[in-house]
């Protein structure tokens, strides 16, 4: 990760703590592969309305020029179907996703499929949402 990127990443993340100050500490989710590294910021990261802050990188930390972005939560053993929205780019270049119900605690299937000029990059992982 170059110097300029990690700068970038640290201040977009230190404006995401800021603003959801009052907020509960997010969850904080990295997935990575050898083509990219995701960075994933669910606030407040427990059942109701999240928002998603996803940080797409390449392999060796540069950011990805990505024209599409796509997110993709399922939570199985309840019965939850695969729930798709997608990102918008913020003026941060971090994507993000408003409103996204999280009706039940439990471990969340999360895969992000993002387009990019030359190839679409899936990653998934899984996180846990606490009860209330």
């Amino acid at each position: 990760m170059s110097k300029a990127d990690l700068s970038r990443f640290l201040i977009g993340f230190a404006t995401f703590t800021a603003a959801q100050a009052n907020a509960e500490t997010p969850l904080s989710i990295h997935i990575h592969s050898e083509r990219a590294m995701f960075q994933v910021l669910v606030s407040p990261g427990a059942v109701g309305t999240d928002s998603f802050v996803l940080q797409l990188m390449s392999g060796d930390g540069n950011r990805l020029p990505v024209k599409e972005a796509t997110l993709t939560l399922s939570l199985p053993e309840r019965g939850i179907e695969p729930l798709a929205r997608k990102a918008t780019l913020g003026g941060d270049g971090d994507w993000h996703v408003a409103d996204v119900p999280l009706p039940q605690p439990g471990r969340w299937h999360l895969r992000i499929d993002a387009l990019t000029p030359f190839q679409n990059i899936t990653l998934e992982d899984e996180f846990d949402v606490p009860a209330r």
